[in-house]
C-alpha cells in the first residue's frame, strides 16, 4: 500500500516536469529560431516546421519503448534512476551540439537526438506517480505537474528570449548561456528527484509478467468500445494543441516578418509575451480547477476552445505589438481552462487498472498535435509567402487553420456525456 506523501516530496518527485517543459521553451522559439535564421535563413519556417516534426515522430516512437524497457529493467539503482542519468547527460551533449552546430544538417541532428535523449527521461519520469504517490494524492500531484509546466514556460522563454536577444552584442556566449540554463536544471532536477525517487526492494523487484515483445505489442492499444469517451478526448486534444503549437512555433518569424521586428527585438519580445501568457495561465488555471470539479469538464472544455479561437482571430488582424500582446492574454485564458480541464477529463475516463499505459498513449495527443502543426506551418507559410509574394500571407494562412482547430476542438467533445463511461463513482469528490 503506497502511503501518503509530504508536500515537499511531491514537490521534488515532479521537479524533472519543470525540467523538461524548461528544456522545450528554451529550444523554442528562441535558440532554434536563432539558429534557423543563422543557418536555413530562406525558408526558416520550413526548415523549423519540418525539423521539429521529424524531431517529435521520435518523440512518438521513442517514449513507449524507453517506458517499457524501465518497467522491466533490473538495476541497484532500481528502474527509473538509469534512465534519468543517460538522459540527462544526452540532453546537456545535445543542448552543446544545437548551439554550437555549424551547418543545417548537424542542426537537424541535434534536434532529433536531444528528443531521443529527453523522452530517454520523460518516459520513465512519468510512471514516477504510479510507482510512489497514493490514488488519492494523484490529482494533488497532477497539480503541482501543471504549476511546474506553467513557471518552466515563463522562465524558459524569459531567460532563452532575453540571453539570445543578446547575440548582437555577446556572439556565440548568449547561445551558449542560453542553453546551459536548462543543462543546469537538468542536472538540479537529477539529484533532487534521484534521492526523493529511491525504490524500494518491492518496487524495484516487482516486474510485468510478460516478454518486452508482448509489452512492446499492447503499448498502443485501446479498448474503445470499453472507453469511447477516450476517442473524442483524444480528438479534442489532438486538435487544440494543434493550433496552440501552430501559433506557437513560429511567433518568432511572424514577429520578424509581420510585425517588422529585428531579430534582437523579436527575441525580448517572444520572452516579455510568454510572461504574459503564463501569467493569465496562472490566474485562469487556480479558479478553472475548482470550476470543472462542480460543473464538469464539458463546458470549460468548450469554453477554452472558443476563447482560444478568439484570441487567434485577434491574431490575425493584428499588426502591433500591443494588440498581439491583448490576444496572447486571451489565449491564454483559453488555455489555463484547457490544461485544468482537459487532463482532470482524462484523468477520469482512464480505467484505473492501466492508468499509466492509457495515459502513457495519450501523451501522443499531445506530440501528434504538436507534430501536426509543425508540419503544417513549414509546409505552407514560406511557399505561399513566395507564391504572392508577401510576407504576411503563409502567416495568416496558417493562424486561419489555427482558429478552425480550435473551433473544432470544441466541438468535438460536443457528443461527450456529461459524466462519461468509465468516470469513477467518486470523481466528482476528488
Amino acid at each position: 500500500m503506497t502511503k501518503p506523501l509530504p508536500l515537499l516530496r511531491l514537490l521534488a518527485i515532479s521537479a524533472f516536469g519543470f525540467a523538461l517543459t524548461m528544456l522545450s521553451n528554451t529550444l523554442e522559439p528562441a535558440v532554434l529560431g536563432h539558429k534557423v535564421l543563422e543557418l536555413a535563413p530562406n525558408q526558416p519556417n520550413t526548415a523549423l516546421g519540418f525539423t521539429t516534426f521529424a524531431g517529435l515522430i521520435v518523440a512518438i516512437l521513442v517514449q513507449p519503448i524507453v517506458g517499457v524497457l524501465s518497467d522491466r529493467a533490473r538495476t541497484r539503482w532500481g528502474r527509473r534512476m538509469p534512465f534519468f542519468v543517460v538522459g540527462t547527460l544526452l540532453v546537456m551533449a545535445c543542448l552543446l551540439l544545437i548551439a554550437l552546430a555549424p551547418d543545417f544538417a548537424l542542426l537537424v541532428a541535434g534536434v532529433l537526438m536531444i528528443q531521443f535523449a529527453s523522452n530517454t527521461v520523460q518516459g520513465p519520469w512519468q510512471a514516477l506517480i504510479p510507482d510512489h504517490v497514493a490514488e488519492k494524492q494523484r490529482g494533488q500531484a497532477s497539480s503541482i505537474k501543471a504549476i511546474y509546466d506553467i513557471l518552466a514556460l515563463i522562465a524558459g522563454r524569459a531567460i532563452a528570449g532575453q540571453l539570445v536577444g543578446r547575440f548582437s552584442q555577446w556572439g556565440q556566449i548568449a547561445i551558449l548561456a542560453a542553453v546551459g540554463v536548462p543543462s543546469l536544471v537538468f542536472v538540479a532536477a537529477l539529484i533532487i528527484t534521484g534521492f526523493s525517487a529511491r525504490e524500494g526492494e518491492d518496487t524495484a523487484n516487482a516486474a510485468p509478467q510478460m516478454t518486452i515483445r508482448q509489452a512492446l505489442s499492447s503499448s498502443f492499444r485501446i479498448d474503445l468500445r470499453a472507453h469511447p469517451a477516450f476517442g473524442w478526448w483524444f480528438a479534442n486534444r489532438l486538435l487544440f494543441w494543434a493550433a496552440f503549437i501552430a501559433l506557437n512555433t513560429f511567433l518568432l518569424f511572424y514577429a520578424i516578418d509581420v510585425i517588422k521586428l529585428q531579430q534582437d527585438e523579436a527575441q525580448r519580445y517572444i520572452g516579455t509575451l510568454s510572461t504574459v501568457l503564463g501569467a493569465a495561465l496562472v490566474i485562469i488555471s487556480i479558479p478553472s480547477g475548482w470550476i470543472t470539479d462542480r460543473i464538469g469538464r464539458k463546458p470549460l472544455i468548450v469554453a477554452a476552445g472558443l476563447i482560444a479561437m478568439l484570441g487567434t482571430l485577434i491574431i490575425l488582424i493584428a499588426r502591433d505589438l500591443g494588440l498581439v500582446t491583448v490576444a496572447a492574454g486571451v489565449i491564454g485564458i483559453g488555455i489555463g481552462m484547457f490544461l485544468s480541464a482537459n487532463w482532470a477529463l482524462i484523468t477520469d475516463i482512464v480505467p484505473r487498472n492501466e492508468a499509466a499505459r492509457y495515459l502513457g498513449v495519450a501523451n501522443i495527443a499531445t506530440a501528434g498535435g504538436s507534430a501536426i502543426a509543425r508540419f503544417i506551418g513549414g509546409a505552407i507559410i514560406d511557399p505561399l509567402n513566395h507564391l504572392l509574394g508577401s510576407s504576411t500571407a503563409g502567416y495568416m494562412a496558417l493562424y486561419a487553420i489555427a482558429a478552425l482547430f480550435f473551433l473544432l476542438s470544441a466541438l468535438v467533445i460536443l457528443p461527450l456525456p456529461t459524466k462519461p463511461a468509465g468516470v469513477a463513482a467518486d470523481a466528482g469528490n476528488r
